[in-house]
């Protein structure tokens, strides 16, 4: 599966053939597309606009050496993690589609079963890709392992003031949510996350409670009648929730009783 912590400048390289003995290189579709001629000269520079100043909140804040530091990062950073293979899957012949060529690169090969592979193999030979990521992490990577290679950075970069994105990216099965939930014996990157956080800012935390978040990224502050109308709505909210608890409960027990009713009736108690 491929998880793409948003902090850094991937160098991602997709289908970028590998010849080896019995390889044909794949055609380059993108290559063979003739572009339209220019009118008029182009400004570069008019295509490279930072508006790293528009979107970060301290950005204005920065020294030079600050700004220097978050120049020479990359902009986003593309990771791949290999999942194991399961149960049913060790059972059957090893593919070997995958293969890891070094910490930033894998060759896939197509399945030896498969119709398409099996006619190329007999016209062109076998079809290799390989790609290229910032990082690639392979079956045997742990929990802690991964998130300590691809997201603790951005999340200290994070608690210092700078925008930060990560998402996870993969076909179903591909062990997305055990990579960001994981499990109650081994946590995933998102409670690692939380975690990282919430002991960051452990004795800096504000005492009171008259800030209420604003859209996205502002906030506004409550006179003294606000809190205690946002106190009574949170209080209402609470009750409720208890209230369908209860409810809940009261119907399921009673589901239960007449379950239990129906068998004592069937055996002819």
């Amino acid at each position: 599966m491929v998880a793409m912590p948003g902090q850094s400048k991937g160098d991602v390289t997709g289908m970028e053939p590998v010849l080896d003995k019995a390889t044909i290189i794949r055609p380059s579709y993108i290559a063979s597309i003739e572009l339209s001629p220019r009118n008029g000269p182009v400004n570069v520079e008019d295509l490279k606009a930072d508006l790293s100043d528009e979107f970060s909140l301290v950005s204005s804040n920065l020294d030079i050496s600050q700004r220097n530091s978050l120049d020479s990062k990359e902009h986003i950073q593309v990771c791949l993690r290999i999942r194991p293979f399961t149960a049913s899957e060790k059972e059957n012949e090893s593919q070997d589609c995958v293969s890891i060529q070094d910490s930033t690169s894998i060759i896939l090969k197509g399945p030896k079963n498969s119709m398409i592979c099996q006619r190329s193999e007999k016209n062109v030979g076998q079809m290799v890709q390989k790609f290229t990521f910032s990082r690639v992490f392979g079956p045997e990577t742990t929990q802690e392992e991964f998130f300590d290679g691809t997201v603790k950075q951005p999340v200290q970069d994070f608690l210092e003031g700078h925008n930060r994105l990560i998402f996870t990216y993969g076909v179903t099965n591909a062990g997305k949510t055990y990579t960001f939930q994981g499990t109650e014996a081994d946590i995933g990157i998102l409670p690692r996350t939380m975690d990282m956080l919430f002991k960051s800012i452990h004795g800096k935390l504000y005492p009171d409670m008259d800030f209420k978040p604003l859209r996205c990224k502002d906030y506004i502050r409550l006179t003294k009648e606000q809190v205690r109308e946002e106190i009574a709505v949170k209080n209402s909210i609470l009750r409720l929730m208890k209230e369908v608890r209860q409810q809940s409960n009261m119907d399921v027990a009673k589901c239960l009783d007449m379950e239990t009713c129906r068998n004592e009736k069937e055996d002819g108690i």
